[in-house]
């Protein structure tokens, strides 16, 4: 079965306002901000400052700021995937698939030569 190298962190996110964002979180000792998507895809954002985090939780349109001062500034990756056995979505990559538990959470979307942001 696949696994990821590293075990992902799983950083507390907090609901937003937002059209596009669902909810966010920050690791301030890792550096590393989470953004939830309403589609509800999760990725991680590396090296991210706490004053950058402090805008984006205060910004009055949290999709904007994400837009202009995270997406591609910073590097991302998705950490929340599809169980290939039982299509169920969104479990962390590398973690057993929570419906069927026969198999692991994987981003799908690298097999198809996707982008990942």
């Amino acid at each position: 079965m696949p696994e990821t190298a590293t075990p992902i962190i799983r950083i507390p996110l907090e609901e937003v306002e937002s059209s596009n964002l669902h909810s966010i979180g920050y690791d301030p000792a890792r550096k590393i901000a989470a953004v939830r998507f309403r589609s509800g895809a999760i990725y991680h954002y590396a090296n991210v400052d706490q004053e950058t985090m402090t805008q984006f939780y205060t910004a009055p349109s949290r999709g904007n700021f994400f837009a202009r001062q995270i997406k591609g500034k910073f590097p991302g990756m998705k950490v929340t995937g599809t169980c290939r056995n039982c299509g169920s979505q969104h479990g962390y990559l590398g973690t057993v698939c929570e419906e069927c538990g026969t198999s692991v959470y994987e981003d799908v979307r690298k097999s198809s030569g996707e982008k990942i942001e």
